[in-house]
């Protein structure tokens, strides 16, 4: 059983980075976790206490030596990004230099300080309207439709090639819409669940809204499954050697369903204007995770209702905390 004894964590204080960083503390107690985050889209509360933290950017390659060179961590988890689709194709440089320069500045880093594993975070959004539903890694070729997709697929390539090049060995693991606690409703990553939720319990004053008619859907999952195969592709026992995987549910929802499911399961009525549908959107996602399943083991934990249910719990706890406050 891999026991390490020291990892690195990107963007520690985001939605996913925090979660993964809560669920590893629980598994392996006795590991050192160094985490780095610029608070551009983490934030401060979500901060994990029991960390070696380091406030900056992953393009900040000085910074990155350091840590590198002080902790030698054995597995680097890559959740560091400038996120979204919309924020994308508005911030087309910005974006590009976090996402590409700054992924290659950590895997130059992870083959210069001996890394046993580097695992990236990557994005359903490579695929762009995928043609074959549910999308497997070999039959759909990546066409991402967006900037934000593009950089996250072009982070792919570079992983496959520090391992056919340098040795190092690399993952990447392809996200599908993931929601769950910490997901606050006006941060980057806001699915429309988060956000919809925020209005419900946080922004009364803001009026949700659905960009299209609601048929679109989409493959969501719960982001402890994202963290469970996180820590399955560091447990996996052979080289992967650049490997990609889908991380989802392996179902689709459409909006308009999940606006039920929200009503159902708070009690209260979504009153949402509609708009036109959002520029570089796709209208349908879902994976096929059959190649993550036989190789990693991975296994969505939570379904899509149950995560739901566990999601609206936390909103409703912010807006008691909230109240209070």
């Amino acid at each position: 059983m891999i026991i390490p004894k020291t990892i690195l964590v990107t963007g520690c204080a985001g939605f996913i980075g925090s979660n993964f960083v809560k669920t590893f503390r629980a598994r392996y107690p006795r590991t050192k976790i160094v985490g780095i985050d610029d608070f551009s889209t983490g934030r401060k509360d979500a901060l994990p206490k029991d960390i070696t933290f380091y406030r900056g950017s992953i393009t900040d390659m000085r910074l990155l030596k350091r840590i590198f060179s002080s902790h030698r961590p054995e597995y680097v988890f890559h959740f560091a990004a400038r996120p979204r689709v919309s924020y994308g194709v508005l911030h087309p440089a910005e974006t590009t230099l976090v996402n590409i320069y700054g992924t290659v500045a950590m895997l130059e880093q992870s083959r210069d300080h001996d890394v046993k594993r580097f695992i990236y975070s990557s994005s359903s959004s490579i695929y762009g309207g995928a043609k074959k539903l549910p999308t497997k890694e070999s039959e759909n070729l990546p066409r991402p439709v967006s900037p934000y997709g593009l950089q996250k697929y072009t982070g792919e390539p570079f992983c496959k090639m520090f391992s056919d090049l340098y040795g190092l060995d690399t993952v990447s693991l392809r996200y599908f819409n993931v929601f769950g606690p910490g997901q606050y409703g006006n941060s980057p990553y806001s699915t429309v669940i988060s956000a919809w939720l925020e209005t419900l319990y946080v922004s009364n004053r803001r009026k949700p809204f659905l960009e299209g008619n609601g048929t679109q859907s989409r493959d969501f999952c719960y982001v402890e499954n994202v963290v469970d195969a996180n820590i399955r592709a560091m447990r996996y026992a052979k080289r992967l050697n650049g490997e990609a995987f889908n991380i989802a549910h392996g179902e689709r929802t459409n909006l308009l369903e999940v606006k039920k499911l929200i009503e159902k399961y708070s009690g209260r009525k979504l009153n949402i204007e509609k708009r036109p549908p959002r520029l570089g959107d796709v209208r349908h996602t879902q994976a096929d995770i059959g190649k993550a399943r036989k190789m990693l083991g991975y296994r969505p934990r939570v379904d899509f209702r149950t995560g739901l249910r566990h999601t609206i719990a936390w909103f409703t706890e912010r807006e008691k905390k909230e109240k209070k406050g």
